[in-house]
């Protein structure tokens, strides 16, 4: 009973341990480039809970939206225009 108890213990502490260790690794750097038109500018942009993107370039024919996954990849792309 007392080998299962310590043997117990060693796992837990091991898991532990691991877990520290892990948490305090450097994670590497992602990089990305998103390329507007140059006619435009980006009026907005806000952050999903995992990690996607939502922002707003505006032109002079309206606004887009952008929609942007989580290494930075497009999405979707909606158009906003004003009714003429």
């Amino acid at each position: 009973m007392a080998i299962l108890i310590v043997a117990a213990l060693a796992v837990i502490i091991v898991t532990i341990y691991s877990r520290l260790t892990a948490a305090n690794s450097a994670k590497a750097i992602q990089q990305s480039e998103l390329v507007i038109p140059a006619d435009s500018r980006i009026t907005g942009a806000s952050l999903g809970d995992k990690g996607q993107m939502l922002v707003i370039i505006e032109d002079k024919t309206g606004q887009q939206l952008w929609q942007l996954d989580a290494s930075g990849k497009i999405q979707r792309k909606t158009r906003i225009a004003p009714q003429q």
